[in-house]
């Protein structure tokens, strides 16, 4: 299976044997003219396991639900968890995800319209009745294939790709899938191994597309979570909103410019009181220590990551405060 370059679209050749369902918008569903502006839109992707919804969950809450419209991509495959399974597809393949329907969904919600679709869910693998999706000042998107063409990318405001190294995957995405998702380790390890080329070759491309990438490491296998070093990097619009305004301003982290990007190296180990203090003055209503940089570590125990909080802060941070432009 060759290599997509993460600076061409990926081409989508359709199954032939499938009989996609399509949700066209219904032209019964008006522009909503309390809108004085198009959405912001976000898009937090990453592979399966990668935490994008941990983040995601924390960006919401710092915007406010009752402003944010929660878009699950999920909602796009185009068949059952059974149905992908007899035709030997992982749902990190383009032709699982209805990309065309995503794109015309996201394009109505960006322009304040409201949009019908239905709900995946990971319990079954089956999908819930169609449903009405307003559009709200904020549209918060996620999950695996977010901006796989530059056609879609172009319609995210602020593109977030979050990419822990593949030891790190491994770990989350056996203890997501174990202790959240009811699988046994057998079965999220067969899972692992099937995904790996279609993770090289559709997910990790999308990486290049984003604002804003960040990458998780170990200094080694055995190490913690809480020992987890994160590197942050800002291109574009993104750059050029934390130079102008110095966004990571009382934080003992390393800061840098390379080739136009802006790259910031955040210590596994920082000060909670430092990180809520800057938290708080972007956010002083909505801002909570307990809501923000919270995972579940190894034995599923609540624990906080300072620099998981950062991440949070600053995509949210940035979506209140400027439109970027992909």
């Amino acid at each position: 299976m060759s290599e997509a370059s993460p600076l061409e679209p990926v081409q989508v050749q359709p199954d032939p044997t499938a009989e996609p369902n399509l949700w066209r918008p219904a032209d019964d569903l008006p522009l909503d003219q309390s809108a004085t502006s198009r959405a912001f839109v976000i898009g937090i992707v990453g592979d399966s396991g990668s935490g994008k919804n941990t983040v995601a969950d924390a960006v919401v809450n710092l915007l406010g639900a009752d402003r944010t419209t929660d878009v699950r991509l999920d909602d796009y495959h185009r068949f059952t968890r059974e149905e992908r399974v007899a035709r030997g597809l992982t749902a990190l393949n383009p032709i699982v995800h209805n990309l065309a329907l995503m794109q015309e969904h996201l394009a109505l919600l960006r322009q304040g319209r409201p949009i019908r679709n239905r709900s995946y869910s990971h319990t079954d693998g089956t999908f819930g009745p169609l449903r009405k999706i307003d559009s709200r000042e904020i549209v918060l998107v996620r999950g695996l294939l977010g901006f796989p063409t530059k056609e879609l990318g172009s319609l995210y405001d602020l593109a977030v790709f979050i990419q822990p190294e593949p030891e790190l995957l491994f770990r989350w995405k056996l203890r997501r899938d174990v202790h959240s998702r009811g699988y046994t380790e057998a079965e999220v390890l067969k899972s692992i191994a099937r995904h790996l080329l279609d993770s090289k070759e559709f997910v990790l491309p999308q990486a290049a597309r984003a604002h804003l990438h960040v990458h998780y490491e170990l200094p080694d296998w055995e190490a913690p979570d809480s020992e987890v070093k994160t590197t942050l990097r800002l291109r574009r619009e993104a750059a050029a909103l934390a130079r102008a305004e110095n966004l990571f301003s009382g934080l003992e982290v390393e800061q840098l410019d390379e080739g136009g990007e802006v790259v910031v190296r955040i210590p596994p180990k920082m000060a909670e009181d430092q990180i809520d203090a800057w938290g708080h003055a972007f956010f002083p209503e909505s801002y909570q220590p307990t809501a923000t940089g919270i995972y579940s570590d190894e034995e599923g125990t609540t624990q906080r990551r300072p620099s998981l909080a950062i991440v949070e802060v600053l995509i949210a941070r940035i979506a209140a405060r400027q439109r970027l432009q992909p």
